[in-house]
C-alpha cells in the first residue's frame, strides 16, 4: 500500500480534526466507535502512569511539550494530574482552538520547525505522532525536540514499533528509533513493550461484533502483559514505550 507524502500527511490531520467530532476518535482511530478508542486511551494512560509513579518522576512546575496535542488529551494529562506546566503544538487550527477553549495552552506549527527557544522544555511527550510523519519529517522532528530540550531532560515517546501497512503510519522498529534519538544526542534509558491486541489480531473476522468482542477480551490481558514486559522489549506488541534522556 502506498504511504503518503508529505503534503498528504498534513492534508490528512488537518483534514481529520475538521470532519471528526469525538475528541478520541480524531487522535485514535476515526472510524473506530467509542468504546474501541476509550480502549486505547485507558492503556496509553497505564503504561506512562506506571512509568512516571515507578521512576517517581515529578512533573510539578516543569514545563512539558506535547508534540501533535490534538485536542488536548495529553495536555489536560499533565496539566490536571501531575500539576506541568503543559504546552502543545500541532498543525491543525481546529484542534488547538478545541485546546484553547479548555484553557490549555496550545500552538499552531510544525514539530519539524517549533516557534521555541533552545533548552527550554524539561520534559517532551509523543504519544502515537512522531510515527505518523513520513521519514524525511521524522528526522527533522526528532532534530527540533533535541534542539528544545534541556540537558538531562526526558522524551517520552509511545509509537509502533511493527511494519504497520497503513498509508498514514510509519513505523519504526526499537533499534531505528533508537539510532535516530542517538544521532541527535539522546540515549535510550528505558523501554517497555505496549499494544499487544492479541484477541483482535487472533480473533476470525466478524464485520458487526469483531471488535466489541476482541477489545473487551484484550483488557484483561492488555494490563497483565503491560505488566509481564515492563521495562522489557517484545517482538509480539505493536507499540513500545520509549524514554529518552538529553
Amino acid at each position: 500500500m502506498r504511504k503518503l507524502n508529505s503534503e498528504e500527511y498534513e492534508h490528512y490531520w488537518n483534514n481529520v480534526h475538521m470532519k471528526i467530532t469525538d475528541d478520541l476518535a480524531a487522535v485514535c482511530f476515526p472510524d473506530k466507535p467509542a468504546y474501541f478508542n476509550a480502549f486505547y486511551d485507558n492503556i496509553q494512560k497505564y503504561a506512562l502512569t506506571k512509568y512516571f509513579t515507578h521512576e517517581k518522576i515529578s512533573f510539578k512546575g516543569k514545563k512539558v511539550l506535547d508534540i501533535g496535542c490534538g485536542r488536548g488529551r495529553w495536555l489536560s494529562f499533565y496539566k490536571k494530574r501531575y500539576g506541568a506546566q503543559a504546552v502543545g503544538i500541532d498543525l491543525s487550527e481546529s484542534a488547538v482552538h478545541a485546546c484553547q477553549n479548555q484553557g490549555l495552552d496550545a500552538h499552531v506549527g510544525s514539530i519539524t520547525c517549533m516557534p521555541y527557544e533552545d533548552q527550554c522544555f524539561d520534559f517532551v511527550n509523543s504519544i502515537t505522532v512522531l510515527m505518523h510523519l513520513p521519514d524525511q519529517l521524522k528526522e527533522k522532528a526528532i532534530a527540533e525536540i533535541a534542539r528544545v530540550l534541556k540537558s538531562g531532560g526526558n522524551v517520552f515517546i509511545l509509537e509502533a514499533t511493527w511494519k504497520d501497512p497503513s498509508p498514514h503510519v510509519f513505523s519504526f522498529s526499537v533499534l531505528e528509533w533508537e539510532k535516530l534519538f542517538k544521532k541527535y544526542g539522546m540515549r535510550l534509558i528505558y523501554k517497555s513493550a505496549h499494544c499487544f491486541n492479541l484477541f483482535r489480531r487472533k480473533l476470525p473476522f466478524f464485520p458487526i461484533f469483531r471488535d466489541f468482542i476482541s477489545i473487551y477480551l484484550d483488557y484483561p490481558l492488555e494490563f497483565l502483559l503491560m505488566n509481564y514486559f515492563y521495562g522489557k522489549q517484545s517482538n509480539v506488541s505493536l507499540q513500545h514505550l520509549l524514554v529518552f534522556e538529553k
